[in-house]
């Protein structure tokens, strides 16, 4: 599961709750509820990494009661009435630029969701958790193409790392890729090319809530998710009068836990630790997907897998930490030039 606030770019968006501020301030006065709070913090998105990491068996348990678009609306109407109430307040002010923002992300992450609600169906879950990690090592790519902008050599290394290993988690299973596979990398590819969007709008715009932007965006994918299941799925409302409450309480904990406490839990701790920090800590994501795949699913991990594997979380651990750094530098440069709105990290 992805959303735009999992690949570390929270930062760039100004929350416009002063609540907030004034409890940032006050935990910077107080050394211990401050060193407290960050590790509550850590906690909390390790937490949103295992859930993360479960979601694609899953995925494939809820995938054999319902089509893909029927199980995504699903899922997301799970998840509206939560962060309807918790950012209720924020919502109050939403603005036409932030629909707008969320129109275009909530189509991307349709379009990541989708794949990866398909994809996991035809690949184990091992290898989906793995191959989606793909889109952090392709942004730098996406950034020199489409802004020019270029990063140490090292962070292409890490990408050639990363492709190195995709390539071996596709061949695990013969010289043919899985159709799942393939699957798995076309959402990798939309996610890593909305990360990208996201990012460079972030520090071109002005001051927008993210909890605004993201109830719109999950409006999105309800919306065309719904659509498109009333127009290609046959069946639907019945196969949904048959799921049993197992699977009901599947869906809720995609919707509830793997959605909307997952949004807050990195906005509250992109405040706190800061959002490079949330985004290496949610590396461990596949490595979650691979244990929960052995546990749950009964899967076997080849020895091309592994490497595979390996290759695709180190790239992707290499390359937050190396973004993190110049960025870092980039965002105090414009604070100090009076460029730009003063970012939450």
């Amino acid at each position: 599961m992805t959303t735009i606030t999992e690949v570390g770019y929270v930062g760039n968006y100004i929350e416009r709750s002063r609540e907030g501020e004034l409890a940032a301030m006050q935990q910077l006065d107080d050394p211990v509820a401050d060193q407290r709070a960050l590790v509550i913090s850590d906690v909390s998105i390790v937490l949103v990494a295992v859930i993360w990491g479960s979601t694609y068996v899953v995925m494939q348990i809820v995938g054999h009661s319902l089509p893909v678009m029927a199980f995504l609306a699903l899922r997301f109407v799970c998840s509206l009435p939560v962060i309807a109430v918790m950012g209720r307040r924020s919502l109050r002010a939403l603005t036409a630029h932030e629909v707008r923002s969320g129109a275009l992300f909530g189509t991307l992450l349709f379009g990541v969701l989708a794949c990866e609600t398909a994809g996991v169906r035809f690949t184990s879950a091992a290898n989906a958790g793995f191959l989606i990690t793909v889109s952090v090592v392709l942004i730098p790519l996406f950034e020199w193409a489409l802004f020019r902008r270029r990063y140490h050599a090292l962070v292409y290394v890490a990408t050639l790392c990363g492709l190195a290993g995709c390539g071996l988690l596709s061949l695990a299973h013969g010289f043919r890729p899985q159709l799942g596979d393939l699957i798995i990398l076309g959402a990798a590819l939309i996610r890593g090319f909305q990360i990208t969007l996201f990012g460079r709008g972030s520090a071109r715009s002005g001051p927008q809530s993210l909890v605004n932007i993201t109830f719109v965006e999950f409006v999105v994918v309800t919306l065309l998710a719904g659509v498109a299941s009333a127009a290609f799925e046959t069946g639907v409302p019945e196969r949904i009068g048959q799921l049993t409450g197992s699977t009901w309480l599947l869906i809720g904990y995609l919707g509830v836990l793997g959605t909307s406490f997952a949004f807050f839990a990195q906005l509250r701790s992109a405040r706190i630790g800061g959002s490079a920090r949330v985004g290496i800590i949610l590396s461990t994501e596949p490595v979650f997907a691979a244990l929960f795949a052995v546990l749950l699913a009964g899967e076997l991990l080849g020895p091309l897998q592994v490497a595979g594997g390996v290759l695709i979380v180190g790239a992707a651990l290499i390359g937050r930490l190396m973004t993190g750094r110049e960025a870092g530098p980039a965002r105090r440069n414009r604070r100090l030039a009076g460029a730009g709105p003063r970012p939450h990290d």
